[in-house]
């Protein structure tokens, strides 16, 4: 299968600390890959660098075949990259139904529109934010947040959505919900990306997973194939 995304050898810093180490991490169109590993371990660097929301030191990323190493923020989310970033970052003081709508691009014409993610879409996805569409955001849940979030962004209408930890400080019920929705929104068309902190849930809810540990991967395969006792020692660092 054909990667969505492919990025070698990717070296990122903050001033003179380097956050990775020579990453490798590739997604093929139409898979869920998960992305595991410790606070600090490099899992928002990467996702950073691949949206364009810091620039590599070294290394290669290339989306839908062309290489975007240098390509800025808005450009890969008109090419079709999106993120729901952690702590949902909506928009206070406006309601449910305009957090959405600053994501709609009302340059697409009809036919495309009717073929992409529209606010009915999310609304069957999420009934909640059709039943509270005119409440503010910051009057709403948690978990309803997120679900705002995770809709702003498919209304960007994304070959590939990035989502980290999309699970924070959520209940577990939630938490349920939300992921039970990612088979949905794969069979749209879009490859999914999850930074998770639940390495259970991280394992079970995607095809292949991949562990950072202090900016470098330190396993990757297939989520069925890899035991628990393995991602621990890749997830710590433990030499068996």
């Amino acid at each position: 299968m054909r990667a969505i995304l492919k990025v070698r050898n990717l070296c990122a810093a903050y001033g003179d600390f380097q956050a990775l180490f020579n990453v490798e991490f590739e997604i093929a169109a139409g898979e869920v890959v998960a992305l595991i590993g410790a606070n600090g371990a490099g899992k928002s660097t990467l996702l950073k660098a691949v949206t364009g929301l810091i620039s590599p030191s070294a290394g290669e990323i290339a989306f839908a075949g062309e290489s975007t190493s240098r390509t800025p923020a808005h450009a890969l989310v008109r090419k079709g990259l999106a993120m729901v970033p952690e702590g949902r970052r909506l928009f206070r003081g406006m309601t449910v139904e305009d957090n959405l709508r600053v994501c709609l691009d009302r340059s697409r014409t009809d036919v495309e529109q009717a073929l992409r993610w529209t606010i009915p879409r999310i609304h069957e996805l999420f009934p909640v934010l059709k039943e509270r569409r005119r409440e503010l955001v910051e009057r709403l849940s948690g978990g309803q947040q997120q679900m705002v979030a995770v809709g702003r962004a498919l209304l960007a209408q994304p070959r590939l959505l990035l989502c980290d930890e999309i699970s924070l400080g959520l209940a577990p019920k939630v938490v349920k919900e939300i992921y039970q929705k990612l088979p949905e929104i794969r069979a749209g068309g879009t490859s999914i990306v999850i930074v998770e902190q639940d390495v259970s849930l991280a394992k079970s809810s995607s095809d292949r997973l991949y562990c950072l540990l202090e900016g470098r991967v330190t396993l990757s395969g297939p989520s069925c194939e890899i035991g628990l006792e393995a991602i621990s020692r890749a997830y710590f660092g433990a030499h068996s």
